[in-house]
């Protein structure tokens, strides 16, 4: 069941996280784990921490969207994408077939969410970026908001250890009832 809250701000949303989907989510992680791009050459351990996470940055966004009575497909969700090459283009549309990526940090240090730059140049950016944080601990997670694109090339890329990328902070982002207009 999804609980959550509007905070103080009337923007960052918050919420409980479940057991089922947490089993789900580290299920995928682990059966994902040699099928995917090792974009920064880290340790097994690391890639499977940021996949778990990532996707339950995903799930999270989708079970608030269907706790709005929103009429979203996620058949591809937790389909595996053969070889390393391989991935999901998106992981949401607008209705108008904008598209929308989900970008979750999980750290106590990270307060912003990044797009390594190969995801972003050559045609690959997402036209909106929803940013998630996660406290594992207290099984909980903030919605803090989305932004654009254009926000994003605004912002100019940063080296922030593992290459250059795009990047806003979590508590710039814009409201996030905005975005979910749209969907």
């Amino acid at each position: 069941m999804l609980i959550f809250k509007k905070s103080m701000s009337n923007k960052i949303l918050n919420f409980s996280i479940n057991q089922k989907d947490i089993v789900k989510c580290k299920d995928f992680t682990n059966n994902v784990v040699n099928q995917t791009y090792n974009r920064f050459k880290k340790e097994l351990n690391e890639r499977k921490k940021r996949i778990f996470f990532g996707k339950l940055g995903e799930t999270i966004f989708f079970n608030y969207l269907i706790s709005l009575n929103k009429k979203i497909n996620n058949d591809d969700m937790f389909k595996i994408f053969i070889g390393e090459n391989n991935a999901d283009n998106f992981d949401f549309k607008t209705i108008d077939n904008q598209t929308i990526d989900i970008k979750t940090a999980y750290e106590n240090f990270h307060n912003r969410i990044v797009i390594p730059e190969d995801q972003f140049e050559n045609n690959k950016a997402k036209d909106f970026y929803v940013g998630i944080k996660i406290f594992y601990n207290d099984k909980t997670a903030k919605i803090y908001g989305y932004t654009s694109k254009k926000n994003l090339l605004l912002n100019k890329k940063q080296n922030f250890g593992e290459g250059y990328a795009y990047w806003e902070y979590l508590n710039s982002l814009s409201n996030i009832e905005f975005l979910i207009k749209k969907i």
